[in-house]
């Protein structure tokens, strides 16, 4: 894969999935979101019902990445 130009979070403890309150009790999993943090952390985007199949969600991130990118 080589190396990503962003870092990557992982979560083992679930605690940043509770944090952000995008934990399912139910099934102790996180629902499926997207959050953009940009270079300052502060969260410029959140998608907390992204769907994998919805070419509009992809999109709607691409939109706020470029946007980060052009600042």
């Amino acid at each position: 894969m080589g190396k990503l130009p962003y870092p990557l979070v992982s979560d083992w403890h679930r605690q940043t999935v509770k944090d952000y309150k995008v934990f399912n009790d139910k099934g102790e999993v996180a629902i499926r979101s997207v959050f953009v943090v940009n270079k300052e952390g502060v969260i410029s985007y959140i998608n907390t019902s992204f769907k994998a199949d919805k070419k509009e969600d992809y999109e709607a991130v691409f939109a706020e990445l470029e946007k980060l990118t052009n600042q």
